[in-house]
């Protein structure tokens, strides 16, 4: 487990608020508090598998699978570009190889073997100031490293 693993949901703010990128990424670990961060109708993509979900039923079982894989991960964004219509971030997930998890025809060890990922993601936002589209850049190949050790 990081050492850095956030025990509490964050507060559920707003684009535009202070703290957003903070509580933001503190959301990537609790399904709940990350879904309300999203539009009704708002589309997570993540590049790396080919997964894309739309609504807050889909990312709903999205994050059931993200959080059973790993679920004292974070997500810490480091620096971040914002206009009024959305933002640019970069960002570090780290976890470890807890649950289950199939990418790219390879299965996690779940053998609690630490990994940390660097990122970016490109995202948009409603009037409401919750999320309507964000897209995950990362490289699969970094953390299937971690599952061949």
């Amino acid at each position: 487990m990081p050492v850095s693993a956030i025990l509490e949901p964050p507060p559920l703010l707003r684009y535009g608020e202070p703290g957003f990128f903070e509580a933001y990424g503190a959301a990537w670990g609790f399904r709940d508090t990350l879904i309300g961060f999203y539009a009704e109708d708002g589309t997570y993509t993540d590049k790396a598998s080919n997964v894309t979900v739309q609504g807050h039923a889909m990312l709903g079982r999205f994050m059931k699978v993200y959080l059973g894989f790993s679920p004292r991960c974070t997500v810490t964004f480091t620096h971040w570009m914002a206009t009024e219509r959305g933002f640019a971030a970069e960002w570090i997930w780290a976890g470890s190889n807890d649950g289950p998890l199939r990418l790219h025809g390879l299965a996690s060890p779940q053998d609690g073997s630490p990994w940390r990922i660097e990122g970016i993601s490109l995202c948009t936002v409603n009037a409401q100031g919750r999320i309507q589209t964000h897209v995950d850049y990362w490289d699969s190949d970094h953390l299937l490293r971690t599952w061949r050790r």
